[in-house]
């Protein structure tokens, strides 16, 4: 079938009632293959037709086409987020190939029944490219799967696991009359109960634990005479989660999700369902059911390593209202009042992501003379020049501009966000460079801030000090590359920079640190390998084991921590499991350095060897030749893995003669 007839089919689907019925005739006539190109035209053309879109998946299922059927699967779920719209998606996924995405294991506790739950958590981990596997517990079973000891919890091994307890069910004394004391003295039982089931659970698993904070579906039987003989139940539900929340503080690993934010912002539809409350158990109405797995998915994703590292927006209509080039730059809208304050609010935003180590960058078609005057000097601007860390502003494909911004940030198009109020700047994004996250951002400027809010890959579980001063190390970036130009070799810019590393141990400060750039690096990583936060905790506590940290400092400023290494010690033999180093710092010899620190404390030791791995990856390429630039000798190969080793009694790996030392202290 040729692309006119395709546009004629799907103008067929879009315009008809029985789409069943066009497909039934299109496939007797032209074949399944050919209506499934048709509908994948009907539903670019009408993204929000759920219809349609459940038909392109089922079609493509047909066709063995699983890739597209689990895309059309997904898009389905968002646009109808049901729970029997969700359960279709759910049971028809099962039937398809898996995708070969990174797995993650959750496990789901609580006190009532949260099955209706699953299908949301599982679209929503799919939409991060995640294989899910969810566990259940039986409702009510939580304090005594998380004791461990042989429970179902400890056997599955979650990576991370979510606690919902019912205040009334913790509580019961809600549903009478008693008084606010004695409420208060029941809650604080409550709250105990939880936090001790925590403390035992954080003892022996390595996992997340995000425990649900308090809410209650009954009203205060006082009414409004509540506020004045106090302390009211909005009182004490507020101090019980403000306990709560000081208790996982104080545990490893341990986070609260505040639920009475995630009802609030729910779109239409009750909390509570009493009838299904008695019936089955459920505390949570259909209607809460997206907004809470997308909540999840928050901190699925920095547990599974699936951030972004760079945030790329246009200009006219997405930092400020207008196009300036037309209406000058006193024209535009942006203010304290509307029209215009939504972008200040939008900007506000956006000021606050570097705030936690997340980059800006503009790429707008534009006059960089009327653009750069607004971002300057413009009263109402909060984004000036120095928040961002790289720009575009010219009359190049926006495309060519991305991947132009992250050469200049040594960040991969997969750690890039993409924000343009533009339907075909977005078009044109995901049809060039698919690694990079576009948003598909609403007409209301009065939505910017939100959309980007809820974007998992957004977010964080715990901010380093690395983090906090990002963008001041991409401004000393550009002072050093200003060096670099100027110098006449790069033995001699490498002298210039004046280099200190500092190699010590890990310690509970820096072990945060540690654990995000194993999860992050993806460009200098020997092998590749990911670690949670709970098993790096253990090894750091292991005499078995070693974890080096590498700060780096030069003329310019603070570098910060910038690399790892996870080392394996025995008497004969050190063996280097992993070593990853932030892409910033690549080209000025710490990856050499801190090998040379390895090799010096082997030595010391009185180990012989010193043996490192190379996995490849599809991103690690960098890394690549790593060992063999040292003179390490290879064994024989094991797959895909390199094993790389070098006698260090005989033959010490030296020190890059540009760096210094800041103190000897091994790890």
């Amino acid at each position: 079938m040729t692309p006119t007839a395709i546009d004629a089919l799907a103008a067929r689907l879009l315009s008809s009632n029985d789409i069943a019925g066009v497909i039934e005739a299109a496939s007797t006539e032209e074949g399944v293959a050919v209506v499934l190109e048709g509908l994948g035209v009907a539903v670019d053309r009408a993204p929000a037709n759920a219809e349609l879109l459940r038909a392109a998946a089922t079609t493509a299922v047909r066709t063995g086409d699983h890739v597209r059927a689990h895309e059309f699967l997904n898009r389905l779920g968002r646009v109808e987020p049901r729970l029997a719209t969700l359960q279709f998606v759910a049971a028809t996924r099962r039937s398809l190939n898996t995708l070969g995405h990174p797995a993650i294991r959750i496990s789901l506790l609580s006190s009532f029944t949260i099955d209706p739950l699953v299908p949301f958590v599982d679209l929503e981990c799919r939409l991060l490219g995640l294989e899910p596997t969810i566990a259940v517990a039986p409702f009510n079973t939580w304090e005594r799967e998380m004791l461990g000891q042989g429970s179902a919890l400890e056997r599955f091994s979650p990576q991370i696991v979510f606690l919902s307890a019912a205040l009334e069910d913790l509580l019961p004394e809600l549903a009478g009359p008693a008084s606010a004391a004695e409420l208060r003295d029941a809650g604080l039982a409550a709250v105990d109960r939880l936090v001790v089931a925590a403390t035992r659970f954080t003892s022996w698993s390595p996992a997340i634990l995000v425990v649900h904070g308090l809410h209650s579906v009954y009203r205060d039987p006082l009414g409004p005479a509540a506020a004045r003989r106090g302390p009211s139940r909005a009182e004490m539900l507020y101090e019980l989660n403000a306990r709560l929340a000081e208790a996982l503080r104080a545990l490893p690993r341990a986070y609260v999700l505040d639920l009475q934010d995630v009802l609030t912002r729910r779109r239409g539809g009750q909390v509570d369902n009493p009838k299904l409350r008695h019936l089955a158990k459920m505390r949570l109405s259909e209607a809460v059911l997206d907004e809470l797995a997308r909540t999840y998915a928050q901190f699925v994703a920095p547990v599974a390593g699936r951030i972004r590292k760079c945030v790329v927006v246009d200009l006219d209509n997405t930092l400020w209202g207008g196009i300036v080039g037309e209406d000058g730059p006193h024209g535009i809208r942006l203010g304290d009042t509307a029209p215009g304050s939504e972008y200040r609010e939008f900007q506000k935003y956006l000021l606050s992501l570097t705030r936690r180590g997340i980059l800006l960058a503009i790429n707008s078609k534009n006059n960089p003379a009327d653009a750069l005057e607004v971002i300057r000097s413009h009263e109402a601007m909060i984004l000036r020049e120095e928040s961002f860390s790289a720009m575009r502003i010219n009359w190049e494909n926006k495309p060519s501009n991305m991947r132009a911004i992250a050469e200049e940030l040594s960040l991969g198009l997969d750690s890039m966000v993409f924000v343009d109020d533009s339907e075909n700047e977005r078009a044109v994004m995901r049809q060039a460079i698919p690694e990079v996250l576009t948003v598909e951002m609403p007409r209301d400027p009065a939505l910017y801030r939100e959309t980007l809010e809820r974007i998992p890959q957004l977010q964080a579980l715990i901010v380093t000090d690395e983090d906090r001063s990002r963008t001041r190390q991409y401004v000393e970036r550009r002072e050093r590359e200003q060096l670099r130009v100027s110098t006449q070799s790069v033995a001699e810019y490498l002298n210039s920079l004046g280099i200190t590393i500092d190699t010590t141990p890990v310690s509970d400060k820096t072990l945060p640190r540690v654990h995000q750039l194993f999860q992050r690096t993806n460009q200098f990583n020997l092998t590749g390998r990911r670690y949670e936060l709970g098993a790096l905790t253990s090894r750091a506590g292991d005499d078995a084991w070693r974890i080096y940290t590498t700060q780096v400092s030069d003329r310019f400023g603070d570098h910060g921590l910038v690399a790892t290494a996870l080392v394996k010690v025995s008497p004969d033999t050190w063996v280097i499991e992993n070593l990853v180093m932030s892409c910033r710092v690549i080209g000025y010899g710490v990856e050499d350095a801190l090998l040379a620190r390895l090799s010096a404390d082997a030595r010391s030791a009185s180990a012989t060897w010193l043996v490192g791995e190379f996995v490849p990856t599809l991103k690690n390429e960098p890394a690549r030749g790593f060992y063999a630039r040292h003179e390490f000798e290879r064994d024989a190969p094991e797959g895909q893995s390199e094993r790389w080793r070098r006698n260090v009694a005989e033959h010490a790996v030296q020190m890059p003669p540009w760096v210094t030392l800041r103190s000897g202290n091994g790890a």
